[in-house]
């Protein structure tokens, strides 16, 4: 049995709710279609432009400092790795 036989948690998780979605749809569509309509409607009502607008912002405001900062780390990374190579021995005088 290989590692992608056996399903990640997650996903079991994942497949257990949509089951348990289905039959609670099955046995109450009436309220299944008031909960979806009710979610819809809340969510339709939600002032997203106030909310993205903020986050945007800040998103791009912040990036360039934490995209620097990761650049640097990765260049310290780099300068300061121990040599894999090994050096080559002087050639031996006949």
């Amino acid at each position: 049995m290989t590692d992608r036989d056996t399903p990640h948690p997650v996903e079991l998780c994942l497949q257990r709710t949509l089951e348990r979605t289905e039959d609670y749809v099955r046995r109450e569509p009436t309220k299944a279609v008031a909960a979806a309509m009710g979610a819809g409607l809340l969510l339709k009502l939600l002032p997203t432009r106030s909310m993205v607008r903020p986050i945007t912002t800040l998103a791009v405001v912040l990036l360039p400092p934490a995209l620097l900062g990761l650049g640097l780390i990765k260049a310290f990374e780099l300068c300061f790795q121990p040599d894999t190579v090994k050096p080559k021995a002087p050639p031996k005088l006949p």
